[in-house]
């Protein structure tokens, strides 16, 4: 059984007008997403700026309500507000913010904001909550004087990290990562990655990665989900993405990545140009009248794609 299982989820705006204010149209942010993370796994979730990827990270862990489908957590549904509370799962599933400094309260010292889930969700005594704090500023590389101080007076990755131990501090099973290092140099990227990652085996702790970066998304994913228009347009391994991509979109994406080696930047740009000129004349065969990605369609065991009538094999549905 998977830790967190995603059926059809669709999150849906309403748009409202006229003289009453009734709604006439809605905005599918996210419109029937299917996935599903195994413990101590990381699944990525991948697209461009509206593709519905942040929307659906939080309606995983409640900031945005659901207008149908499930979220079954080891079986159970907890959208149902009754199952989310006897199964713990507010403790059980964390996340980390892109802002880390908007995700931390400027007027808290780093003792009070790593402390604050272990008060929520924990009861233990004033020592045994320092204790603990220390510990968490230790997992994630942080001396014991940053206890006292505030939020401003870190960098960017140190506040990172401080969001990181927050997010550890209640040994939770999954934690929804929200483009955690896009605001990041790159040297410090690597470091609140390498934490991540170090954690994860410490504690078998389960990631929803969220972002747009397919560099960053290939050196932390062991699956991939590419997210486009509220749909996953294609599900794989991180081998079925990166060297067999199948969707004209995916295709799109991974051409964007730049091209370090000097010698092949030129052979790079050529099928950039190519691929481009390829999404854009044949882009409407892979949607459907409302512009929205077709179903998903089997290639192989792991690898799903939302391909046209001729581009697929046989349907079948995600099973991350």
């Amino acid at each position: 059984m998977s830790l967190i299982e995603v059926k059809n989820l669709k999150v849906h705006y309403p748009i409202r007008g006229g003289f009453f204010n009734r709604v006439v149209d809605e905005v599918k942010a996210v419109d029937g997403v299917s996935f599903s993370i195994d413990e101590g796994e990381t699944v990525g979730l991948v697209g461009e700026s509206g593709s519905g990827k942040s929307t659906t990270g939080k309606a995983i862990i409640g900031l945005e309500e659901v207008t149908s489908g499930s979220i079954l957590y080891k079986g159970k549904d907890v959208v149902k507000k009754s199952h989310r509370r006897s199964m713990k799962y507010d403790e059980a599933v964390q996340m980390i913010f892109q802002d880390s400094m908007s995700s931390l309260n400027p007027r808290k010292r780093v003792e009070d904001i790593i402390a604050e889930p272990l008060r929520n969700f924990g009861n233990l005594s004033k020592d045994e909550e320092k204790l603990r704090v220390l510990q968490l500023l230790d997992i994630v590389g942080l001396d014991a004087d940053a206890l006292y101080k505030y939020p401003h007076q870190f960098s960017g990755g140190q506040r990172q990290r401080i969001g990181v131990a927050r997010a550890v501090a209640t040994d939770p099973k999954l934690i929804i990562a929200d483009e955690p290092v896009s605001a990041l140099d790159l040297s410090v990227q690597a470091q609140v990655l390498n934490f991540m990652k170090k954690i994860q085996r410490e504690f078998n702790i389960s990631y929803l990665f969220i972002s747009h970066d397919l560099g960053v998304v290939r050196h932390m994913c062991d699956k991939i989900a590419i997210m486009n228009r509220g749909r996953i347009v294609e599900f794989g391994t991180r081998d079925d993405i990166y060297d067999n991509p199948q969707h004209i979109y995916t295709k799109r994406l991974l051409a964007a990545i730049p091209e370090t080696n000097v010698n092949n930047r030129e052979a790079h740009r050529k099928e950039r140009l190519k691929i481009e000129a390829e999404y854009q004349n044949n882009q409407s065969a892979y949607y459907d009248a409302d512009g929205m990605a077709l179903p998903l369609v089997q290639i192989s065991d792991t690898h799903f794609a939302a391909l046209p009538e001729d581009g697929g094999q046989t349907n079948g549905e995600v099973n991350g």
